[in-house]
């Protein structure tokens, strides 16, 4: 029997994970913005690195998020 997966943001996970994006909970103009740079429910996303701006790799584009707004994506770990 498996643990059920806990739902993180974007900022709180580790640097070099596999994730996929469960929610967005940012304002609807956030949210439009961050889907139409691909991070969509569902979507596969690696965290790169962790500071000031989070950066990750998604569809094999690297992208920059601030912290605040890394904070409003919810994400789950992908096994490898």
């Amino acid at each position: 029997m498996s643990a059920a997966k806990v739902p993180l943001t974007l900022c709180s996970a580790a640097c070099g994970q596999r994730l996929r994006i469960l929610a967005l909970s940012a304002c609807s103009e956030d949210c439009l913005r961050l889907r139409e740079m691909g991070f969509c429910e569902l979507s596969e996303v690696r965290k790169l690195t962790d500071g000031s701006a989070i950066l990750c790799s998604l569809y094999g584009v690297r992208l920059a998020l601030g912290r605040e707004l890394g904070a409003r994506v919810l994400v789950e770990t992908v096994a490898a």
